[in-house]
């Protein structure tokens, strides 16, 4: 029996919606992007790495934040060391580098970064429900931290994986795969939702479903293609449309594989 596609969303085809709970398991556990899935951090991003790159004589132009969207810290220092290799600010150790440009943009985002109402929403029906979530991001421990304080979803995301936790950042599985066995659940009952590019090749590299949020204007890029593609991003995620899209359930216990999380670099 088919059905019409929901407004706002499609499958990986144009104009059809996935039929998840029919030939798959549902899923026991959902994985969240930070930047630009659950808050509207983005523009705060460009913002402040464009002041503060500024001032190490890099120029930071709209097209090149578009191609970092999704980059984990060292990656993003990496690819702009080797595209300004005369700027002084790669005379820096790579922990300095990141802790300065970490705190420029915390400094900058303090009050200007709000989450998006309908992810919320949908995070907070699935942990009523008994679904255990995480935080999986290319941000570092201290960003992640301290934007789930400031917006006030701590304790709705206990575990958190930085992709400094792990050998490889986002378009790599690692990040996904590392937050699931922190979870304790198997990476094919796993269900990712993430607004770029390089997340949704991740979460597709860990063998776990995905919810994409492509940028208005971006449905139609082939890199967005997932289970469920949401138009317009996460300004227009509506819970209904992806409880409806998905079948979820509850573990009931964790997997045998499951392990005490990795504790932070430094710690």
């Amino acid at each position: 029996m088919s059905r019409d596609p929901a407004p706002g969303a499609r499958g990986p085809e144009a104009g059809s919606e996935p039929r998840p709970g029919t030939e798959r398991p549902p899923m026991s556990a959902v994985l969240f992007d930070l930047d630009g899935t659950l808050v509207d951090s983005e523009p705060a991003y460009w913002a402040s790495d464009r002041a503060f790159l500024a001032g190490w004589g890099i120029e930071y132009g709209e097209e090149l934040n578009a191609s970092m969207v999704g980059r984990g810290s060292a990656e993003f220092l990496g690819d702009l060391e080797r595209l300004f290799p005369a700027s002084p600010l790669h005379a820096l150790p790579l922990d300095e580098r990141a802790r300065r440009k970490d705190e420029a943009y915390l400094a900058y985002a303090r009050t200007r970064v709000k989450p998006f109402p309908g992810v919320i929403a949908f995070a907070r029906t699935l942990a009523a429900r008994g679904l255990p979530l995480a935080v999986a991001s290319g941000s570092t421990p201290l960003v992640i931290d301290r934007t789930l304080e400031t917006t006030g979803l701590a304790e709705l995301f206990p575990v958190r994986v930085s992709a400094s936790e792990v050998p490889r950042g986002k378009p790599e599985p690692d990040v996904f795969l590392e937050a699931a066995r922190r979870l304790g659940v198997e990476p094919a009952l796993c269900l990712v939702v993430e607004d770029s590019r390089l997340g949704v090749a991740g979460a597709r590299a860990a063998g776990m479903r995905c919810v994409s949020l492509p940028p208005p204007g971006a449905e139609s890029d082939i890199r967005y293609t997932a289970d469920l593609v949401v138009a317009g991003g996460a300004a227009a995620f509506d819970p209904d449309v992806v409880l409806t899209a998905f079948a979820f359930s509850a573990p009931t216990r964790p997997s045998p594989n499951a392990r005490p999380p990795v504790p932070p670099r430094g710690a």
